[in-house]
């Protein structure tokens, strides 16, 4: 007489554990997923953060390069004057360089702010001083949550050994733009400060007649 063995299946606990553990896996899984999910879309904002403010930063360097001796005519002194007023936590210059590559010369100003970074206008310039359009002019607010502060470097070649950097620069009294100009820029962030330095190309033509700070 044939023998037939008995087909066992599964019992209900056993499927009941079964479902429990792939629930667990897959919980896991999702976790896990969403773990690197956000890792990813913080480290893409990081970077575009990023991006943007290499890109501003090399805005503003080639501003600082293309820094003009703009003359204007002071009526209340009833002498000319150059323009180029740079302290430890603000600066305002005139440019050869536009953000929208524009003929014509261009105002700057840059001014720290411990709330909101630095503070940029931009404003064109005319025969006159810039400073009261610069003021009206919209702020654009960059490099946010940064402690920033400006220095400006003289070198006078007849006098190597006192080339150094400076707090302050004003060219209505030392009549020449500085060969450089340092921004520093801290963030509690990045235990790093990053900066910009701007080499003032037009400062080679007016270095006989600078005095020294």
């Amino acid at each position: 007489m044939m023998k037939i063995d008995k087909i066992q299946g599964f019992t209900l606990l056993e499927l009941i554990i079964a479902m429990a553990l792939s629930a667990l896996v897959m919980s896991v899984l999702a976790i896990g997923m969403n773990t690197v999910l956000k890792d990813w879309e913080r480290s893409n904002q990081h970077l575009e953060v990023s991006l943007e403010a290499s890109l501003t930063a090399l805005q503003i360097e080639r501003a600082l390069e293309g820094a003009f001796p703009h003359l204007y005519f002071d009526q209340d002194d009833n002498k000319n004057y150059l323009f180029f007023e740079g302290k430890e936590n603000e600066l305002a210059w005139v440019s050869t360089v536009s953000p929208g590559r524009t003929g014509g010369l261009t105002a700057w100003s840059l001014k720290a702010d411990k709330k909101t970074g630095v503070e940029l206008r931009i404003a064109p310039a005319f025969a006159n001083d810039p400073s009261s359009r610069l003021e009206k002019a919209d702020p654009l607010q960059l490099f946010e949550n940064h402690k920033v502060s400006f220095e400006y470097f003289y070198f006078d070649e007849r006098f190597p050994k006192d080339a150094q950097w400076f707090e302050k620069w004003s060219a209505k009294e030392l009549q020449g733009l500085p060969d450089a100009v340092r921004i520093r820029l801290e963030s509690p962030q990045i235990e790093q400060a990053f900066e910009i330095i701007g080499a003032v190309k037009a400062s080679e033509h007016l270095s006989m007649r600078r005095t020294k700070p």
